[in-house]
């Protein structure tokens, strides 16, 4: 270990935990390249289990996308899932240089470690190119277009859609570069093709059930498990092919959740009856809350779940679902509901109490501003 680079090392301090095991490291001593973390899988050994990480040398591949596509199918035109990705990315006008960083994501999930390269890799290949300046005028902030618009005496007023507009029509390309403006990527035919082919990237990459890559405790359910199922071939029945796999967790998430019930039923049979009542009422709540997503009739899912309060609250925890009444009343401008409703919350469930101390600040300023109009 001590024979790894300098920049290595702050790595490996960084991201290492140590077992009481004392997992030995594997280091590839026979290739001189620079050495890449790759998380191998996390093992139960004890009650001491750790995380094991391993150095291995990655055959030749860009350096900005290590390790990460030896467990990917490429697809037709040679780019894989994180590429995919970074299109759709392309596709907001936001990329490069995001307002807020790139995202953790990219290195933590995907392995892409330098997100400018990769952004240039696919400019090189013909997926991307750079926006008109006018064409990235949404990159400016309402005030920095206004500013705009007065230095030629213009009208300031309207919503942003109608300022940038404006700004177009009034500024010549040469005169928006000169402003410093960030110009963005865009997709070109080419790369909008690609992005159509393989929808399933973005969508797995935001799915709320995808697990992570160690099937431990499961079946896998990501990208990389869809990316592998789906082949390289016409991926146009990908929706199926989720929702197969979808259903397939589902019914193997159920299978281990009843045998988890049936033993705990015998050994703390009290568990098993507060559990049995919390699944039965959460079931109910989600009944609920699609009927109101549909209907969008707030009245009656308020009157759903002043019944649940009056009729002792929630059996199960979540900032969320405890404050969700409040949230309806405010939405509803029933202020005054709100308050008492979050008062009592206050004094029922200390450990919320930040959270309603906050509410509580919130509704009295609505309550004001309501007030003085």
């Amino acid at each position: 270990m001590c024979n790894l680079p300098e920049e290595r090392k702050n790595i490996l301090w960084d991201c290492l935990i140590f077992s009481k095991s004392r997992n030995p490291w594997f280091l590839n001593k026979n290739q001189k390249k620079p050495l890449y973390l790759k998380q191998t899988e996390n093992t139960i050994r004890t009650i001491h289990t750790i995380q094991m990480w391993r150095f291995q040398v990655p055959p030749s591949r860009q350096e900005w996308y290590p390790l990460k596509k030896e467990r990917e199918l490429q697809f037709l035109r040679g780019l894989y899932p994180a590429e995919v990705l970074l299109l759709e990315y392309c596709s907001y006008g936001t990329y490069p240089g995001p307002k807020n960083g790139y995202p953790g994501f990219w290195w933590f999930e995907y392995g892409i470690r330098d997100v400018g390269s990769a952004l240039k890799s696919l400019e090189d290949r013909g997926y991307i190119v750079f926006a008109t300046a006018k064409d990235s005028l949404n990159s400016f902030t309402i005030p920095q277009l206004k500013k705009l618009l007065s230095a030629k005496d213009l009208p300031t007023s309207g919503k942003k859609v109608d300022l940038v507009m404006r700004v177009a029509d009034a500024f010549s390309e040469a005169e928006l570069l000169a402003t410093g403006i960030q110009i963005k990527y865009v997709l070109t035919e080419l790369g909008q093709k690609e992005l159509t082919e393989n929808e399933y990237v973005p969508y797995m990459h935001k799915a709320h059930n995808k697990t992570t890559e160690d099937a431990s405790f499961g079946m896998t359910f990501n990208v990389w498990s869809i990316n592998k199922l789906l082949g390289t071939g016409d991926k146009s029945n990908w929706k199926a092919i989720v929702a197969e796999q979808e259903r397939k967790m589902g019914q193997q998430t159920a299978d281990n959740n009843a045998r988890t019930m049936e033993t705990l039923k015998k050994v703390n049979p009290e568990l098993f009856n507060e559990l049995i009542t919390q699944d039965q009422q959460l079931a109910a709540i989600q009944v609920a809350r699609k009927v109101y997503d549909e209907s969008k009739d707030i009245g009656t899912y308020i009157a759903f779940g002043e019944m649940l309060w009056k009729n002792g609250g929630l059996t199960f925890p979540g900032s969320g679902w405890h404050f969700e009444l409040a949230d309806l009343y405010i939405a509803s401008k029933r202020y005054n509901d709100a308050l008492r409703f979050v008062k009592k919350l206050k004094r029922e469930k200390k450990e919320y109490s930040d959270k309603a101390d906050s509410y509580i600040v919130k509704i009295n300023k609505l309550i004001e501003k309501q007030s003085a109009k």
